[in-house]
Order: C-alpha cells, then sequence, then structure tokens
C-alpha cells in the first residue's frame, strides 16, 4: 500500500501538470489544424478544376453487383454503411497522450492508455475510400449576431480537427460529389455539442443557432440537400411512410447528401418548427424509446446487442438504425458480429477499413475492403 501511495502521488502531480498545460498545447495545434484545412480545400478545389482527381469506381467498395441492385429498385432503408465516428479527429497532443496513460496507471487500466491515438482521416480520404456515412460534432459561435459553426470533440482538451470551419467541410463534401457524379447517398450525423466550458464567443446551443444551423446546410449544400420533404413526398409523416415501407428507391438519392441531427436536448423543439418536417434541412434521429414516435425515421442504438434483443418490434418498424461496432478502444470481434447481424443500416467505428490496412489489424468492413452493403 505505501509503495503504491510513493508511486500515485508523483503520477498525481504529473497528470495535473500535463491537464494544465494541455490547453495551450491543444490551442497551438488547432491553429495549425485551421491553416491546414483552408490549404488542403484549396488545394482540392485547384486539382478539380484542373481535372487532377479522377472519379472512383465506388462499384468496389460495395458487396454485390451495385448497378443491378440500383436497378432492381434498391431502397435507402436496404442499403448499410460502414461509418465513421468522430470522423474529424486529428492527432491528440502529447499532453493529452501522458493524461490518458497516466490515468491508465492511475485507474489500473480501467481508462485506456490509448485513448487519445486516434487519428480519422480526412473527409475526401473516408469517402475515397468507400465511407459514406460519417459523423460531425458541432460547436456555435455567436460573434456580435455573426454565427458560425466549428467541429472538434471538446474545447481546451480535445481540439484537434480537419474541419474546423464546418462551411468548408461541406465545401470539401460538395467538391467531391460534383467530382463523381451519381454517387450514391452520403449520411453526415450532426451532433450539437452541449456540455463544455466554452471559449470566448463560444455559445451553448438553442433554437435559434439550429434554425441558423438549418440555413447554412441549405446554403452551402443547395440541391445535393436530401431533405426530409424530399423523403417523404406524398406521405404525412415518417410513421406513414415507414408503415408502408415508402422510403425512397437509391436510384432517385444518387447524388445526395443527407444530414442526420444527432439525438439532443433540442430535437423536439427543431421538429416544432414545423411538425410535418417539411421545411428542415436535417431528419432527427431518435432514442429506441421513442419509436413510437409519428417523426421518427433514423433510430441511434449504439449497443447493437438491443437491436438484436428487440428482433421484431424494430424489423417491423422499417427503421434506419445507427449501431457501433466498437466505443474508441472498447474493441471486440464480438461486438463488431453482433452489429453486422443487429441488421443496422448505419454501422459506426473508429476503426474504418482503409489502404495499407494490415490483415491482422482491426478494422470494420464486410469483407476486404468493402464498405457498402445491402439488407435484402
Amino acid at each position: 500500500m505505501v509503495k503504491y501511495v510513493f508511486r500515485f502521488i508523483p503520477l498525481v502531480i504529473s497528470t495535473i501538470i500535463a491537464f494544465c498545460s494541455a490547453f495551450p498545447a491543444s490551442l497551438e495545434v488547432l491553429e495549425d489544424d485551421i491553416a491546414l484545412q483552408a490549404q488542403r480545400i484549396a488545394a482540392l478545389e485547384q486539382a478539380y478544376e484542373n481535372g487532377e482527381i479522377e472519379p472512383i469506381d465506388e462499384s468496389v467498395f460495395f458487396d454485390g453487383n451495385l448497378e443491378e441492385e440500383i436497378a432492381n429498385g434498391l431502397k435507402f432503408n436496404e442499403l448499410r454503411y460502414i461509418a465513421t465516428h468522430n470522423s474529424y479527429q486529428t492527432a491528440s497532443t502529447d499532453e493529452i497522450k501522458k493524461v490518458y496513460r497516466n490515468l491508465s496507471d492511475l485507474t489500473f487500466g480501467y481508462v485506456n492508455a490509448k485513448t487519445g491515438d486516434f487519428v480519422s482521416p480526412t473527409l475526401t480520404e473516408q469517402l475515397n475510400n468507400g465511407i459514406y456515412s460519417m459523423e460531425l460534432d458541432v460547436e456555435t459561435f455567436d460573434r456580435d449576431g455573426e454565427i458560425s459553426f466549428t467541429c472538434m470533440h471538446s474545447p481546451y482538451i480535445e481540439m484537434g480537427t480537419s474541419c474546423y470551419d464546418f462551411e468548408l467541410a461541406l465545401k470539401e463534401i460538395s467538391m467531391w460529389s460534383d467530382n463523381n457524379p451519381n454517387h450514391l447517398p452520403i449520411t453526415i450525423i450532426i451532433e450539437v455539442k452541449e456540455l463544455f466550458v466554452p471559449l470566448e464567443n463560444m455559445e451553448f446551443p438553442n433554437i435559434d443557432y439550429i434554425k441558423a444551423f438549418d440555413g447554412t446546410l441549405k446554403a452551402c449544400l443547395g440541391d445535393k440537400l436530401f431533405t426530409p420533404a424530399d423523403m417523404l413526398g406524398s406521405y404525412e409523416s415518417f410513421a406513414a411512410l415507414r408503415a408502408d415501407n415508402g422510403w425512397c428507391e437509391v436510384k432517385d438519392m444518387l447524388g445526395k447528401v443527407l444530414v442526420i441531427l444527432h439525438d439532443c436536448s433540442l430535437t423536439n423543439e427543431y421538429i416544432k418548427i414545423d411538425s410535418s418536417l417539411k421545411s428542415q434541412a436535417m431528419f432527427p434521429m431518435m432514442e429506441k424509446k421513442d419509436s413510437d414516435n409519428v417523426n421518427a425515421s433514423f433510430l441511434i442504438i449504439n449497443k447493437p446487442a438491443e437491436i438484436i434483443e428487440a428482433g421484431k418490434e424494430l424489423d417491423d418498424g422499417n427503421f434506419i438504425i445507427r449501431t457501433r461496432a466498437d466505443k474508441f478502444t472498447q474493441v471486440t470481434q464480438e461486438r463488431r458480429q453482433l452489429a453486422f447481424e443487429s441488421g443496422a443500416q448505419i454501422i459506426s467505428t473508429d476503426y474504418p477499413v482503409i489502404n495499407g490496412i494490415k490483415p491482422d489489424d482491426y478494422y470494420v468492413s464486410f469483407g476486404g475492403y468493402k464498405t457498402i452493403s445491402t439488407k435484402k
């Protein structure tokens, strides 16, 4: 016990020092990330304009005959995607990595020492590798009435991001879409960050900011944006659409982007803007407990075992479900397999299959480099 105490005290002191130095180090990294994003988007724009980037052949990522499936009337809810979680994350600072290593020692491994090691490819790299479903965390800034949105995990600590300027992130996706016309629909899950110690001019989200965010999506994505109104068509509600399994056919959604609002404290207020959802830009994603809501379309059930346990209740509901094959460093073959068996259409992972991955590495795919499949 005494031996542990003597070891414990220096570790605590070291952790406190690392934590206190994390913010200035993170801020320095963030400044670099902001500059790199602007440079990367400018370079991509020039390369696209010059015809230097060839379109991809997305059929190589599809587990089956893509052309035949689309021609035969494949519906959107029959598509299954390997998706990424925290799709913007860049490398953590050495200080944050040290905090996690120390916390791992202090908690006897309960906190994984590698928690700060995650790095996500850029949006373009993910799209080029067949990742058509991504998740972006959004923070709101209000500078004397000028509202803007940024993408990062959390202020002060984990600010590394390849998508800081949200409008530039949308531009990156839009440029890729222009270069790959008739691509399969892309889904972007938006998680509005609500719990934080704010940076200067950073505001806690409210419905007015969400309305402004809707406007940003419409302005930046234009006719690429596939809205709830587009999906609903003549249906009065998503309950009616689901009862009829009236999800749109994929052939009518090629080249489109769907934006999904992750369940949050503002979900109900967002719906109340227009209870038909036909004027909103985003599809509300709800928890399983809200599956009987007339507006329920996308459900978030992160534990695949819960989907399997629900069984027929969810199958008969014709929902589109997002689950997670892993959770940061909590990686097991069993959970990954359950994610596939659950039938969830959006399977998020922190370990997407990418070029150069080793055969014995843990990754999530439908086999090989297949990242898109069907639920048929």
